[in-house]
């Protein structure tokens, strides 16, 4: 026996189903979740990195990523780590000139550099 489905909607203009969105809607709510903008302005951090510290330091750092407007860069080894922690605010100011109002940076924490392995670039 076979049992028919009523539809809310139809394809003759009765409106939209129930429980339905516009497309727009949907993706402006999945584009806030990805968080786009953030990731955006985490990428630009980075890219101001390099240009900020110059090819010697560039070569011994990677940039992780941006939380709560905290740069976030690995560094190999102690003597780089403590050289950078001296150039810091200098560095954090030279980014920070570069940068929209909205994006720029608080902190660059430096934490240890978790490949043993040079970077590979």
């Amino acid at each position: 026996m076979r049992r028919s489905v009523r539809r809310t909607g139809d394809r003759h203009g009765e409106g939209p189903r129930e429980g339905f969105q516009p497309v727009g809607t949907v993706l402006d709510g999945v584009l806030q979740a990805l968080k786009l903008e953030t990731r955006f302005a985490a990428a630009e951090a980075t890219e101001r990195w390099a240009l900020a510290v110059g090819p010697k330091v560039f070569a011994r750092t990677r940039c992780v990523g941006v939380r709560d407007r905290e740069l976030l860069v690995e560094v190999q080894g102690a003597v780089w780590m403590g050289h950078l922690a001296v150039l810091r605010q200098g560095i954090l100011d030279q980014i920070n000139r570069t940068l929209d109002a909205e994006n720029r940076l608080c902190a660059i924490r430096f934490v240890p550099m978790r490949s043993k392995e040079g970077i590979e670039r």
